[in-house]
């Protein structure tokens, strides 16, 4: 198993409802914040991501279904494998678990683990 390090990170604004941009554009803009942070341009960082993982709750929450190949694509990450992971309240953790185990079993040497998630859509009944 070789060491895995977590080199960096980014949050999009956190609002209830962010209606002012898509489901990609939030993940971009935490996207961009990661990049910026470890000081590569978004054409370099692309070149050298082997691949990703994406997590989200809920196909009905986003009314999308294939949303992570769609942020995906918007990323420019397409057509770098790339897979989804859900579990409920653990989603998110599962995430950083599956990008760890890409590059720990060596199939990637850099691997985007994002997430989101968009319930204002729905009304809470559902």
């Amino acid at each position: 198993m070789r060491p895995v390090y977590a080199i960096s990170g980014g949050v999009s604004k956190f609002a209830k409802a962010r209606p002012d941009k898509t489901f990609q554009a939030i993940i971009k803009e935490a996207y961009d914040y990661a990049i910026d942070d470890i000081g590569l341009d978004f054409p370099t960082f692309t070149r050298i991501v082997d691949g990703s993982v994406a997590s989200y709750f809920s196909d009905h929450f986003t009314r999308q279904l294939m949303a992570g190949i769609m942020a995906q694509d918007y990323l420019g990450l397409c057509p770098k494998p790339g897979h989804r992971v859900e579990g409920g309240g653990a989603t998110g953790g599962l995430c950083f678990q599956e990008a760890w185990k890409s590059v720990a079993s060596g199939h990637m040497d850099v691997c985007v683990a994002y997430g989101f998630e968009t319930m204002s859509h729905v009304e809470t009944w559902k």
